[in-house]
C-alpha cells in the first residue's frame, strides 16, 4: 500500500484509540455515549460537529486500508477469513457512511432550530448498532493474522468486542430500552470501548513494528514459505509468512 496511506492509516488508529479511550471516561464520570457529533440525546451545533464529520470519514477510509491490508496478507493461508474480513471492513465503512448521513441531517434541523424526529433518532441508533457489530466481527475475522502476527495477547483480546455487544444489545433488548440516538452507558459499553481502545493502539503499534509488511510489495511464494532462524535451532519463524 502506499506509504503516505499507511502513515495516515497509523495515525488514525491512534486516533481512534484516544477517542475510544475518551468515550470510556466520560461514561465512567457519569456522561453519555458520545459518537461524533451526537453526545447523548444532544447534537453539538458548533463548526467543531462539521470538522468531526469530516475527520470520521476520513478515519474510516484511512483505518479500512490498513485492516484490509491485513486481510490480504491473510488470504494466502486463510482465504475464507480473509473474505470475511473485507465483507466486514466494507460493511463497517457502509454502515459509518450511513451514521455520519444521518448526523448531517440532524446537524442541519438543529441550526435550523427544527426539532429532530423521533423516526431519524432511531435510525441513527439502528446505524450505531450495526456499525459496532461489523467492527467487532472485522476484529474477530482478523485474529488469524493477529495470531501469527502479532502477540498472543492482542490475538485474545479480538475475541472480547463481539460478546460485549451482543451484551449492549442484550441491555437495549431486555432491561433498559434507551430513547436517545445512542445507546444507554452500561458496564458493557464502558468495557467495550476500553477493548476497542487498547486494539487500536496495539494495531498502531503492531504496524509501526511491521511497517515493511504493509508498504513493501509481496508475493504468494513470500506468503506462502515458511522462513528459518538459525538461532532457534531451524524452526520457522513469522513475519511475513504464515507458518501456523
Amino acid at each position: 500500500m502506499p506509504k503516505p496511506l499507511f502513515y495516515v492509516g497509523t495515525v488514525f488508529c491512534v486516533f481512534l484509540a484516544l477517542a475510544a479511550a475518551t468515550s470510556m471516561t466520560q461514561q465512567i464520570q457519569g456522561g453519555p455515549i458520545a459518537f461524533i457529533a451526537v453526545h447523548g440525546p444532544a447534537m453539538s451545533s458548533g463548526p467543531s460537529a462539521g470538522w468531526a464529520i469530516v475527520i470520521a470519514l476520513v478515519a474510516a477510509l484511512a483505518v479500512s486500508a490498513i485492516l484490509i491490508r491485513m486481510a490480504a496478507l491473510l488470504a494466502a493461508r486463510n482465504l475464507f477469513g480473509a473474505f470475511l474480513a473485507v465483507f466486514s471492513v466494507g460493511a463497517a465503512v457502509v454502515s459509518l457512511a450511513w451514521v455520519v448521513v444521518l448526523q448531517v441531517r440532524m446537524l442541519g434541523l438543529t441550526r435550523r432550530r427544527i426539532p429532530i424526529s423521533g423516526d431519524i433518532g432511531e435510525m441513527h441508533f439502528a446505524a450505531v448498532l450495526m456499525l459496532g457489530y461489523f467492527v467487532a466481527l472485522s476484529f474477530l475475522a482478523l485474529r488469524p493474522y493477529f495470531r501469527v502476527q502479532a502477540s498472543r495477547f492482542l490475538s485474545a483480546l479480538v475475541f472480547f468486542p463481539l460478546p460485549l455487544f451482543l451484551l449492549i444489545v442484550m441491555q437495549e433488548l431486555f432491561v433498559t430500552a434507551s430513547f436517545a440516538p445512542m445507546p444507554a452507558t452500561t458496564p458493557a459499553s464502558i468495557v467495550f470501548f476500553a477493548v476497542v481502545a487498547m486494539l487500536f493502539f496495539s494495531i498502531a503499534v503492531h504496524c509501526v513494528r511491521h511497517r515493511h509488511m504493509f508498504i513493501e510489495t509481496t508475493n504468494l511464494r513470500e506468503l506462502l514459505e515458511p522462513r528459518i532462524d538459525p538461532a532457534r535451532s531451524g524452526r520457522p519463524i513469522g513475519g511475513v509468512a504464515f507458518d501456523g
